[in-house]
């Protein structure tokens, strides 16, 4: 073991040699590290420890050194197999590079060591488990529990309660078969149960469908047998009973069909006589009242032809309104043209004018002098005519003004150049100074920029060459521990090769002898006689032999310089490293690296600000130069402008003379042109009117001849009468449709008036239309009824036929399933301890570990007989120890005391009597674990602990049945710090304890 536990260094113990009597004691003082022993063999072999212990955290020692990994390595030779086993748990190391901690995880190798070689098993944890169960036929607990007695664990057992016990039980036995029995049987019978109650599910659904069409209670308790066996009877009856009804049914349907049709029949007739007989009445009682109406359709007739000769003279009528209309609206346009004509054109008569009844001046037409008109227009034309001629002259005067107001905006924006120009003429000088200023500090500031680069370069290289020397560090001690593990694997190959050197000259006379010939001199005697020749013994060497050996020396040689020039050229490179850069620590190299580069950073920055600024007074130099070219184009272009503005006011002052000469009162010429067009337009429109006037009063004169003349041909006495008799189109084509209606009407009823089939059904009695209709009803109703229960019935049937057979097929897949559930069912409870069967009530499981429990009494009690000269006795009961029934676990045990002839429950007898009673049970648990695991033979047996609490004769007696356990050929371990013990067992494992940590040390002598 490799710091492990207690062990920061790596201890070996020799099992070969401390079992050479078949009995040994590890022994030393409290928390030395004797379980840890067992510890690390149950480790190795399982990869975890028994207990609480088993913790991997814990596993690594705490005394080792930081680098150094927990390891512990079995060598065991488990059913003829002889296996080397090197495990290591999940640990926390330091990181090989940088500082801080990283966890390793747990790591397994399994080499078989053959007769002729050494062959690799397996890397795997779940394979290296595997493999150790198969081989030892034991899990983890069992090994624990039978090989590896535990600290404190016996009389735990002995003590517990029938349930712990059951539960320790479990997990030494394997009843897994047992287990999964119960489980598939419970799972069985409820796959079964819900498949029953699936069953009988679809029963009473098809049962209370088959209820509710046939409109009956379904049956009750459908769970009982006989119930469900009589659901096909019930059903089927019930399906023949609908048929017999519907066969009736169908009859009766039929019966009151025909009666309905023929009661029909007799209803249409006497319906249609009714009717013919109500329709010659009324034709007569028509006809009548056409007869009283014929003088107000004879009316209608004369009020049609008025109007329509009315109509004739009507448009000569409109067309006098027509005209005296035209003529009004002509008069009063024109006179309100007049009134609105300039006051120098009067055409109206002077003084009070008589208003006509529209209140428009009474004015004839021919009082009125055209001439006065056209003068005005002549006048107004030679006016407008110069007005227009000086619109030029006024157009050219706005554009001169629009140019003086241009270069008026020029001066202005020359202003404002100047003032800029003259600004940035004071200022540019001062902002270059500060630019030049700052210019020169960025520099100063950048000439460092090379050196920054260099120190960074050598900075960066001092943090590589730490970094190799971390690098180099990490890897000595494995260097180193390879180197030495080079040097172990060459001194066993020299070793090696001498002792076949030695053994080979120790049978060189057989060699020789071998190389003689019969008649052939001896090489070494002479003599030609040899009649004793030595034999080669069986594990003779051969030249073969030895030089094999011997290359295998040279290469392990070799593997060792290898080694070895490896070592040492890492501690070459690590002094040369050490005098390069002394004591600086990675950390501080990287510091320096950082702080280079913010110099460099800074240098850069400060080169980059120098190259911009000098950019910029590149730019203030070129802006200076401009600023004082366009202070003097500005002062020409100003001085242009003025010139430009007072030759346009020149111009301006004479066209403004010339335009006020001809506009006149007008305020401007366009103004004025405007003013005279309208007039011009007004006295036109004035004598446009009183010419359309005096045309509209010559053809208001000529339409009034033409209307008197149609006048006095017509029947009308004057245009009122004509007037009052005309009718519009809608009125005339009233008239005609009532007298085209009156008309018609009375040739259709004077024609049924004469119809035969009236004429005949007027002489026939009058029919008795409501009781025929009554008795239609009656029948109908009947009839619909009977068809409405034939539906049912039908529907009832069909229904019946469709679920019927669905019923007999859901009870014969019921049948199966509920005999298969009852079985189930039945061998459930039996293995639940439920049944009435049986009159065990514990579960299969429990049943079986309470007979592997009889097995272990029994064995138990064949040494503690022996130990305690029969005194004790362990019996197995079936009560607990507070007394009640323990039939559901059957564990319970009791001690019976031979000399008081009593039995004492586990808890009544002394530490040592306790101590010898469990180890009795331990014993006999581990004989019947073994047994179950396949008889495996386990040479070895620890026991942890206890022996503190025997006295002399107690103690003589265990050492007796311990003795008879090594007379079987097993190997016994006690681990106990009694003194007494280390007197009497001469082979020793002596666990020394310290405060860097623990070690062993094999003794073979007895302790005084």
């Amino acid at each position: 073991m490799t710091a492990f536990g207690p062990f920061p260094t790596t201890v070996s113990v020799d099992f070969d040699t401390l079992t050479a009597d078949g009995l040994f004691l590890i022994h030393g003082d409290t928390g030395a590290g004797k379980t840890t022993i067992l510890d690390g063999i149950c480790f190795a072999l399982y990869g975890v420890v028994p207990g609480f212990r088993d913790d991997a955290k814990s596993l690594h020692s705490h005394h080792a050194a930081a680098g150094l990994g927990p390891r512990v390595e079995l060598d065991v030779t488990l059913t003829n197999r002889r296996l080397l086993i090197t495990r290591t748990p999940e640990w926390v190391r330091p990181r090989k590079r940088g500082s801080g901690t990283t966890r390793a995880t747990a790591r397994v190798e399994i080499v078989e060591q053959l007769p002729d070689r050494t062959e690799f098993v397996t890397g795997n944890h779940q394979e290296a488990a595997a493999l150790i169960r198969a081989e030892t036929s034991l899990e983890a607990v069992q090994f624990c529990q039978v090989v590896l007695l535990p600290q404190g664990g016996f009389a735990k057992f002995l003590q517990a309660s029938p349930d712990d016990r059951q539960g320790l039980l479990r997990r030494l036995f394997d009843i897994e078969v047992f287990t999964s029995a119960e489980r598939w049987l419970a799972e069985h019978r409820t796959q079964l149960g819900q498949q029953d109650r699936g069953a009988l599910e679809t029963i009473r659904d098809l049962t209370q469908r088959l209820a509710e069409v046939i409109k009956v209670e379904a049956p009750a308790d459908l769970d009982t047998p006989g119930t469900l066996g009589e659901l096909e009877q019930w059903a089927t009856s019930h399906q023949t009973r609908i048929g017999h009804l519907v066969d009736a049914l169908t009859t009766s349907v039929a019966e009151a069909t025909a009666e309905e049709q023929r009661l029909d029949r007799a209803r249409q007739s006497a319906t249609t006589l009714a009717g013919q007989q109500r329709d010659y009445r009324t034709a007569v009682q028509q006809r009548d009242e056409l007869t009283l109406r014929r003088p107000e359709r004879d009316e209608w007739k004369r009020q049609l032809d008025l109007a329509r000769e009315s109509a004739t003279l009507t448009p000569h009528l409109d067309q006098v309104d027509r005209r005296q209309s035209d003529l009004e609206q002509v008069r009063r346009t024109t006179i309100e043209h007049l009134t609105r004509l300039p006051t120098d054109v009067v055409l109206l008569p002077e003084g009070p004018l008589t208003l006509s009844e529209d209140g428009v001046p009474a004015v004839d037409v021919a009082e009125l002098d055209p001439e006065t008109l056209n003068r005005a227009e002549r006048t107004r034309n030679e006016q407008l005519h110069a007005a227009q001629g000086a619109i030029e002259s006024e157009a050219r005067r706005t554009t001169l003004l629009r140019q003086r107001t241009i270069v008026g905006k020029k001066l202005e924006d020359l202003a404002g150049r100047t003032e800029k120009v003259t600004s940035l003429l004071a200022e540019l000088p001062l902002e270059r100074v500060e630019v030049t200023a700052r210019h020169e500090q960025a520099l100063m500031e950048s000439a460092g920029h090379a050196t920054a680069e260099l120190l960074l370069t050598e900075a960066q290289q001092r943090a590589k060459t730490c970094k190799r020397r971390d690098d180099l560090t990490a890897k000595l001690p494995t260097a180193e521990e390879e180197r030495h593990t080079a040097t172990d694997r060459h001194q066993a190959a020299e070793d090696h090769h001498l002792d076949v050197r030695q053994r080979r000259l120790a049978g060189m006379a057989a060699e020789l002898a071998g190389e003689l010939r019969p008649g052939q001199p001896c090489g070494v005697c002479g003599s030609p006689d040899h009649p004793e020749p030595a034999q080669a013994a069986a594990d003779a060497v051969t030249a073969a032999d030895e030089e094999h050996a011997k290359a295998e020396a040279g290469r392990r040689l070799d593997e060792r310089r290898t080694a070895e020039i490896t070592v040492g050229r890492i501690n070459a490179q690590l002094q040369e490293i050490t005098e390069a850069v002394g004591d600086l620590t990675t950390a501080q190299a990287k510091s320096a690296v950082t702080e280079a580069r913010k110099a460099v950073r800074t240098a850069t920055e400060a080169s980059k600000l120098a190259d911009s600024l000098s950019a910029q007074l590149e730019t203030l130099d070129v802006l200076l130069s401009e600023q004082h070219d366009e202070a003097a184009e500005v002062g020409r272009e100003e001085a242009t402008a003025r010139t430009q503005l007072a030759t346009l006011t020149a111009q301006i002052t004479e066209l403004d003379e010339t335009i006020d000469a001809i506009r006149g009162e007008d305020k401007s010429l366009r103004v004025r042109v405007t003013r005279l067009t309208e007039e011009i337009a007004e006295v036109g429109t004035a004598a446009t009117n009183l010419r359309e006037w005096r045309q509209a009063a010559k053809e208001l004169a000529d339409a009034q001849r033409v209307a008197d003349d149609h006048l006095h041909r017509s029947e009308f006495a004057d245009t009122a009468a004509a007037r009052a008799a005309a009718l519009s189109e809608f009125e005339v084509l009233v008239l005609q449709e009532q007298i085209e209606a009156f008309d018609a009407d009375h040739h259709k009823i004077t024609g049924r008036v004469q119809d035969p089939a009236l004429l005949a059904a007027a002489h026939e009695p009058p029919p008795d239309v409501e009781g025929s209709e009554q008795a239609y009803q009656a029948s109908r109703l009947q009839a619909t009824e009977l068809q409405t229960q034939h539906s049912l019935a039908v529907g009832q049937h069909v229904r019946l036929s469709e679920l019927t057979p669905d019923l007999t097929e859901a009870l014969a897949r019921w049948r199966p399933i509920r005999a298969e559930y009852e079985v189930a069912n039945r061998l459930a409870q039996l293995v639940e301890g439920k049944s009435t069967d049986s009159n065990i009530r514990m579960t299969l499981s429990t049943y079986v570990l309470t007979h592997r429990f009889r097995h272990v009494v029994t064995a138990a009690n064949t040494r503690l007989g022996q130990v305690t000269h029969n005194r004790y006795l362990l019996r197995h009961v079936t009560e607990s120890d507070t007394g009640r029934r323990a039939g559901r676990n059957g564990l319970g045990l009791s001690i019976v005391d031979a000399w008081t002839g009593q039995e004492r429950r586990p808890s009544t007898l002394s530490g040592g009597e306790t101590f010898l009673v469990s180890l009795c049970l331990a014993l006999g648990l581990s004989d019947v674990v073994l047994a179950e695991a396949g008889g495996t033979q386990l040479g070895s047996l620890f026991v942890d602990e206890g022996f503190g609490t025997l006295d002399q004769e107690a103690l003589d007696q265990v050492l007796d049945v311990l003795d008879g356990l090594r007379a079987g050929g097993r190997t016994v371990g006690l681990v106990s710090h009694v003194a007494e013990l280390r007197r009497r067992i001469p082979s020793r494992l002596h666990v020394r304890k310290a405060a860097n940590g623990s070690t062993v040390l094999v003794e073979t002598e007895a302790s005084d």
